[in-house]
């Protein structure tokens, strides 16, 4: 099997960049919009040393990925680029979705409307979703091997979160955690 499909880096203006700055772009769009919800989605004064080594890699993961997007084409024409192409899409709808669901949320409170009810980190997995969507339109197998750890070190930053709520909200918090799932059907 040849691998350089799989591995194709060339810098371009039609690459994932578009789609990848757009995902991100959406996030900061809505922190905008919803100014409150910004601000509590971006709070870190709670986090311990731990905490903040995760969302430091995984954030530097999340700006590689985006780098890296400048230089990983599309695979136009191809099932790769279909299916990646409809992942991404539903991906980034939900994220929008999820992202309001988070900012209609009452301050105080544990967030449990829109995709909360079924998932108590759809931002997280949406986003993560919507660039491996883009992983899949690329046949990218450099994403891949990026997309990984920023996996692991995103989910290690999500368990520092919910460390967080738990001590925080409490009670509350963890019914809200026995009855839904971290990621939709997983754990």
């Amino acid at each position: 099997m040849d691998l350089s499909f799989f591995t194709t880096l060339k810098p371009g203006w039609l690459n994932t960049w578009i789609l990848s700055l757009g995902a991100l772009l959406v996030q900061f769009v809505w922190m905008a919009l919803f100014r409150e919800g910004g601000r509590r989605a971006v709070d870190t004064s709670w986090y311990t040393a731990k905490d903040k080594i995760n969302a430091s890699v995984s954030t530097s993961l999340q700006i590689l990925l985006i780098l890296l997007s400048i230089f990983v084409p599309f695979k136009w024409g191809t099932a790769w680029f279909t299916v990646g192409i409809i992942v991404f899409s539903v991906s980034l709808l939900a994220s929008i979705y999820a992202y309001h669901s988070y900012a209609a949320g009452e301050p105080g409170k544990t967030i449990r409307g829109g995709l909360y009810r079924r998932s108590r980190n759809p931002m997280y997995f949406f986003f993560f979703l919507s660039m491996f969507g883009l992983c899949i339109a690329s046949a990218s197998l450099w994403m891949l091997l990026v997309m990984v750890p920023f996996a692991i070190s995103t989910h290690l930053t999500v368990l520092g979160e919910e460390r967080y709520c738990a001590e925080t909200y409490g009670e509350e918090y963890l019914r809200y955690k026995a009855n839904t799932p971290r990621y939709f059907l997983f754990f």
